[in-house]
């Protein structure tokens, strides 16, 4: 199976919603595994407070969202709501 090649242009200020449709932010950066050149995670500057513990905080209050548990949809990312599923690294 060929992996879908992504630039760093593609994910940068996508939105990102949960899939019970609430918008949790967008993205503001992306973490990569410069070993094995693929995405780790996505970094999201939260659009209200923060109210998702699921995910991880960097330094700056963004989440840091594994991208194995991102779905991308045309402009939008969907991430499991909480209580759905728990995210985990």
């Amino acid at each position: 199976m060929a992996t879908a090649r992504k630039f760093a242009t593609d994910v940068i200020k996508k939105s990102v919603m949960t899939s019970d449709g609430e918008i949790i932010g967008t993205v503001s950066n992306i973490v990569v595994d410069t070993e094995a050149g693929t995405i780790k995670s996505v970094l999201v500057k939260p659009s209200g407070p923060n109210k998702h513990p699921d995910f991880q905080i960097d330094k700056e209050g963004r989440y840091m969202i594994p991208l194995k548990s991102m779905k991308s949809f045309k402009d939008v990312f969907v991430v499991e709501s909480s209580g759905s599923q728990k995210l985990r690294n």
